[in-house]
């Protein structure tokens, strides 16, 4: 690595953009007050909010729409999204300093590859790029007073767009290579106990129901992603008559982030899948030249490229410089005096993310949306859809190299010395596991596997490549499929409640055995306490249940203390939405239970806490009962906590944002809540104000309809 310095000065005309650059910038801005003085500037999209801050933008065309997100998603989270633009851009060093350069380099490297194939994507999309950046920027004028020195309005379509390109996971691959190469020294595992399972909460749940499914005769479809409160989702509505009307939840920092929602005519949901995606290749070094190797029977070069980032430091911009290696099977990762080990992905360099996802959100009918599928722009996921024509449908998601050998996971890599060693394509979009119409009338998806997305009709695995996924049908999965029913009709109402339902199926499948084992120690009276406490408890995590705290607590006690041997019979295919079930180690209960009691009274003074005195919502002002618990416990309505410092425990993680919308003959019927507001700033009056409903369980209605939008409308506006 190399480097030099700027002085200080150049930091004040460099920290941003070139000082000519804002020159230019700053006369446009002049120009354009001067005109907005004299009138309000009509090309810019209608932002109006409606009840909780959701904003419906219409514009004439595609830069307004991405205007109007790049505008509205500043005012809710300020400074988040013009971080997530300086990480595009490669300006975390320069703007903050050595500290925040790691992901500098990667940037680059997408910036590039920004630059080589802007220029092809459809005009829509770079319009949405361009125009969000122009949303930022404007904002960042209007509101300069209130905002850090650092925030300048530099971002361009390319900035925006860069947060979309596919890239190796290279530090990925290389930690999998230092641990295979010195798996001697890691091949055992310190003894002793185990710490309390750590549960995590990453993931979501998806239904699609057939007409024949529903007491309407539509088909409806329900979206709940559950990650960290933090992980930014955002509702929004786009509209250029006739050629987008959108529904949807949006990640922040960019248009096209992590999407899902509906417009008239259909709609999906994500999940987040296990994918490989990627394979590390092993390739033998030219004996008479390190920096080649040998492939195909050939010395081919390795190819050098310098990276140069700025950072910020006491004496000005200081230049640092890495070489990065690559070769045309990918970039190295890692290289021995005999081996140079390179990473070959996927999704690396594909740039039409954000342009599949434009046409998803503009589709009108399976055919069309399928088409924009077969782009595979979009790197992972499993999607389930629905629409108003009564298809349901659901894919398991994947830029899923078609490898010629065996498959080797995250733990392996392969020798690699022709071409027929390595993968050169892309699993075709109908090879990939997916469910059109199956029987039962329904398809759902809760982070599995996707064999079960349908259990009449579940998938062979031997159908599909090594490298698909596999596993086991998990609790919250079994719960799921039990509350979509075997043949129930369900109205939206009915899918809605049951999105919120508070069992926990951990506990059906092993309090019996339980039970019986506290009543073989009936002589202790503690036990004989809570043994009548657990009889009495309803199997459910709903504010009001007395059992569920001891219940929880005991289970993490017992389960790290059993290990592998937690219960009687571990899940298996043969009975694959019945199991696991019952204990497999009772003699671990007594003390188990005894610990949890101890646990208990210490913590709350009583073994029959509620749930809910435990369990909170907490955000701003509101601070109130929750119910809902960890997917690894059965849960459905899934939620992780953080311990607060009077010792409650405040979710922080899970059910988020829930959407249910139903596919009428005219217009969608939806409801939705986000758990956490529309926006992260404190004062915000839409920073809590769903807090509440969301911890009874209730939805907000989605006003979709141009009649409805008027009607609710709280403020209405155009970006500055």
């Amino acid at each position: 690595m190399t480097s030099s310095v700027i002085p200080r000065m150049a930091l004040c005309l460099t920290a941003l953009v070139a000082a000519d650059r804002l020159s230019a910038q700053s006369s446009t801005l002049s120009a354009r007050r001067a005109v907005a003085q004299a009138a309000p500037d009509t090309s810019a999209p209608l932002i109006r909010r409606t009840e909780y801050g959701v904003p419906h933008i219409t514009a004439s065309n595609f830069r307004g729409v991405g205007m109007g997100l790049g505008y509205a998603m500043s005012e809710d989270y300020g400074e988040r999204v013009l971080r997530v633009l300086l990480r595009n851009k490669g300006w975390m060093g320069r703007i903050f300093g050595a500290d925040s350069v790691g992901g500098d380099w990667n940037a680059l490297l997408a910036m590039q590859r920004v630059r080589e194939t802007y220029h092809l994507l459809d005009a829509d999309t770079r319009a949405v790029y361009e125009g969000f950046a122009d949303g930022v920027n404007r904002w960042i004028r209007a509101n300069r007073a209130a905002l850090p020195t650092w925030a300048e309005p530099v971002f361009t379509g390319h900035d925006v767009a860069a947060g979309d390109i596919g890239q190796a996971n290279v530090a990925a691959a290389q930690r999998l290579v230092l641990r295979r190469l010195r798996s001697d020294s890691l091949s055992s595992t310190p003894s002793g106990a185990r710490e309390e399972p750590a549960y995590s909460e990453d993931g979501s749940n998806a239904w699609a129901l057939a007409p024949s499914r529903t007491t309407s005769g539509r088909a409806i479809l329900l979206r709940n992603p559950h990650l960290s409160w933090t992980a930014g989702y955002w509702e929004a509505h786009v509209t250029v008559p006739g050629k987008i009307d959108f529904y949807g939840d949006f990640r922040i920092g960019g248009p096209f982030g992590v999407i899902a929602g509906f417009n008239r005519d259909l709609g999906w949901a994500t999940t987040n899948n296990a994918t490989d995606l990627d394979e590390v290749y092993a390739l033998d070094v030219d004996p008479a030249d390190s920096l080649r190797y040998l492939f195909d029977g050939v010395s081919q070069p390795m190819r050098a490229e310098s990276l140069t980032v700025w950072v910020r430091g006491a004496a000005g911009l200081e230049s640092r410089t890495r070489t990065q290696w690559s070769t045309p099977l990918g970039p190295v990762v890692h290289r021995t005096p005999g081996t140079i080990y390179v990473v070959r992905a996927g999704p690396a360099g594909e740039y039409r993310g954000g342009q599949q996802f434009l046409a998803m959100m503009r589709a009108r009918s399976l055919r069309e949306w399928k088409a924009a599928l077969a782009m595979r722009a979009r790197a992972t996921s499993n999607l389930t859809y629905a629409d108003r024509a009564g298809n349901i449908f659901t894919i398991w998601m994947a830029s899923l190299p078609s490898i010629p050998h065996a498959a080797t996971g995250d733990s392996l890599f392969t020798r690699a010395r022709t071409s027929n060693d390595i993968w050169t394509r892309l699993l075709p979009l109908d090879s990939l596991p997916q469910f059109l119409n199956p029987r039962g009338g329904y398809v759902h998806n809760e982070n599995d596997p996707p064999h079960f997305g349908n259990l009449r009709a579940v998938l062979d695995t031997t159908r599909f490549p090594a490298n698909v996924e596999r596993g086991s049908f998990d609790l919250r999965s079994q719960l799921a499929v039990q509350l979509i029913g075997g043949s129930d009709k369900l109205s939206l109402n009915d899918v809605m409640r049951r999105k919120h339902s508070y069992r926990m199926l951990l506990a059906d499948r092993v309090k019996p055995d339980l039970l019986r084992a506290l009543r073989a120690d009936s002589a202790t009276p503690a036990l004989a306490t809570v043994a009548s406490l657990l009889r009495r408890w309803d199997n459910t995590v709903s504010p009001e249940s007395r059992g569920s705290t001891l219940f929880e607590t005991w289970w993490r006690l017992y389960a790290a203390a059993a290990r592998d041997s937690a219960f009687a019979e571990p899940w298996r295919w043969a009975q694959l939405a019945t199991t696991p079930r019952g204990l497999g180690r009772p003699d671990l209960v007594r003390s188990s239970m005894l610990a949890a009691i101890d646990s208990m009274q210490a913590r709350w003074g009583a073994v029959d806490v509620a749930w809910g005195e435990v369990h909170r919502v907490r955000r701003g002002a509101v601070d109130v009962p929750v119910g809902g618990c960890s997917g690894a416990l059965g849960c459905f309505r899934v939620l992780g906590y953080e311990r607060a410092p009077d010792g409650k425990l405040a979710a922080n993680t899970g059910d988020g944002w829930v959407l249910a919308v139903e596919f009428g003959p005219t217009r969608p019927r939806a409801y939705s809540v986000l758990a956490y507001g529309q926006s992260d700033n404190p004062t915000s009056p839409h920073h809590a104000d769903q807090a509440e409903l969301f911890a009874r369980g209730q939805y907000k209605p989605v006003w979709f309809t141009e009649a409805e939008i008027r009607v609710h409308t709280q403020r209405s506006y155009r970006p500055e």
